[in-house]
């Protein structure tokens, strides 16, 4: 599966780095990269925060001089601490591939931007639980807001709210992440 995965993803990226070298000109299309961390839960009682990695590749096509559409192909790192007891914490680690097909940003000002849209999340592998207790999709909504530092370097910040029950037993187990991350674009 893990193969299968990395064969995908050196795919997309060598269509988009092809198809990025012959659009530098346009300033309408935008290529790059991000890398950042999630601050994530999962919304259940007792759950603390855990803190993972988050990267990946996304294109940016500006409509108009105030609304772009991003999309997203991004490795996200899931999951929450819990404690049993007070002498035992228990770690659980979801990693995530995350498609955000089409964000919608708006650009209120120039150089801050607010962005909107869906998620849906291919889940990879766990740490600390059997995988076969949780369902394979994930989805739900994403909210954020991007300020560009240069004309290639963001930084941006985005909270994820998953709208299905990850888990395959009885519970109501959401995940939750804050993201931070830098964007480089080419």
């Amino acid at each position: 599966m893990i193969i299968s995965i990395r064969t995908i993803f050196t795919a997309i990226l060598m269509i988009a780095l092809a198809y990025a070298s012959n659009a530098q000109s346009n300033d309408l299309f935008k290529f790059g990269v991000k890398v950042g961390a999630n601050r994530s839960t999962i919304k259940t009682s007792g759950e603390r925060a855990k803190t993972g990695p988050a990267f990946g590749l996304f294109t940016q096509f500006k409509a108009s001089e105030t609304i772009a559409i991003r999309s997203e192909l991004v490795y996200s790192s899931l999951g929450g601490r819990s404690k049993k007891n007070t002498a035992e914490k228990t770690t659980l680690k979801l990693n995530y591939i995350q498609v955000l097909p089409a964000l919608v940003r708006v650009y209120p000002v120039e150089k801050f931007g607010l962005e909107v849209g869906p998620y849906i999340g291919y889940l990879l592998s766990t740490k600390g639980i059997n995988k076969s207790n949780f369902r394979k999709l994930d989805y739900g909504g994403a909210f954020g807001i991007a300020y560009h530092i240069s004309d290639n370097l963001e930084i941006g910040a985005r909270y994820s709210l998953g709208l299905r029950d990850i888990t395959k037993l009885t519970g109501d187990a959401k995940n939750r992440a804050l993201q931070l991350a830098l964007s480089y674009s080419f």
